[in-house]
């Protein structure tokens, strides 16, 4: 089943664009478009950022086109970053997850066994960011949820971006050529999505997403314009939900504008392995404990020894996966992928 992977400009539109748009766009505008971008639940949240304190949020892409406000909201998340900023050391982290890992979801028929970008689809970013957490044993602080369309809006109010092609590819009718090339919003947007002529499949996607990531950041700086931000705050506005309190604008530039200058990006990386003729990336014990220190650390926070969680239990129970050769993996008790309580 071929999915598309849309690598949006979240990291930007969750916090430097919020910070540098608020200024040059103007308070008003600012607040009229924080207000619609904000959940009910983001007031509530502001104290780690009012108090210049490390946190991380959860930045989702979707396929749907249409954003809802609440939880109720359904659709798969086929882009999942971790974001962490921490104004002490100054830094921003970005950990990259396969949407494919597999999890387990506690429901009310019992446990389902799903692919984490099915989290938000089943139980909303309570449940995302939940299983997020406690995959590598860290704190989720907020999240940002953003619809496919928003990429190709950003980046060309920033006038394109400029990226540096691994290899030739051609896609969707356009061919990319190895090597510099400035990109306009819709190819960007194709060149961000291509898998399956990547020799290193989702990964390579993943490494693509940042470039535009950090070349729209260089854009915006170099070309940004009034015109500019008034088009990515009405891209912004219909096509970005958050519970973080962005509206706080004085706090997040003050306290966290530092820590853009200075990102580091990760890659968390699952074996291959096969339920049912579905393809999963399974969490491996010592990918787990070795992101999971890097997201610790960029925190702030002491790294764990070890951890232990359904994910680590799961894979203890093989006796012939591998992830190499041997990539029929069995679910606990029999139970059955995406069948709510058919383990019991």
């Amino acid at each position: 089943m071929k999915k598309t992977n849309r690598w949006l400009l979240l990291l930007l539109l969750a916090i430097s664009f919020f910070i540098v748009l608020g200024i040059t766009y103007g308070i008003r505008s600012w607040r009229s478009t924080t207000t619609a971008i904000m959940t009910e639940s983001s007031e509530n949240r502001s104290r780690k950022i009012q108090d210049d304190k490390p946190f991380s949020i959860l930045i989702m892409g979707t396929d749907v086109g249409a954003l809802g406000r609440g939880t109720s909201y359904a659709g798969n998340t086929d882009t999942i970053e971790l974001l962490t900023v921490n104004p002490v050391k100054k830094s921003t982290t970005i950990v990259a997850i396969p949407r494919d890992t597999l999890v387990k979801i506690n429901t009310s028929k019992g446990a389902d066994y799903v692919k984490l970008n099915a989290a938000y689809a089943i139980g909303g970013a309570t449940e995302a960011k939940k299983q997020v957490s406690e995959l590598l044993d860290v704190p989720v602080d907020y999240y940002a949820l953003m619809n496919m369309g928003t990429l190709e809006k950003v980046v060309d109010a920033v006038g394109g971006v400029e990226v540096n092609n691994p290899f030739a590819f051609t896609y969707e009718g356009h061919h990319f050529k190895k090597g510099w090339q400035h990109l306009d919003g819709k190819t960007a947007l194709k060149y961000s999505r291509m898998r399956y002529d990547d020799p290193d499949n989702d990964y390579g996607r993943q490494r693509r997403g940042q470039q535009i990531i950090e070349s729209t950041a260089k854009s915006f700086k170099r070309n940004g314009s009034i015109s500019a931000a008034n088009k990515i705050m009405t891209a912004v506005r219909d096509g970005v939900r958050t519970d973080a309190p962005i509206n706080d604008i004085a706090s997040l530039y003050l306290n966290y504008h530092m820590a853009l200058n200075n990102v580091r990006r990760e890659q968390f990386r699952g074996k291959d392995a096969i339920i049912e003729g579905t393809s999963f990336q399974i969490a491996t014990s010592h990918e787990i404990n070795r992101v999971s220190k890097v997201i610790r650390k960029s925190l702030g926070l002491t790294p764990k020894n070890s951890i232990e969680n359904d994910q680590t239990r799961m894979v203890d129970l093989q006796t012939k996966w591998d992830g190499y050769e041997n990539l029929n993996f069995e679910l606990p008790n029999h139970a059955l992928y995406n069948q709510p309580g058919s383990g019991k």
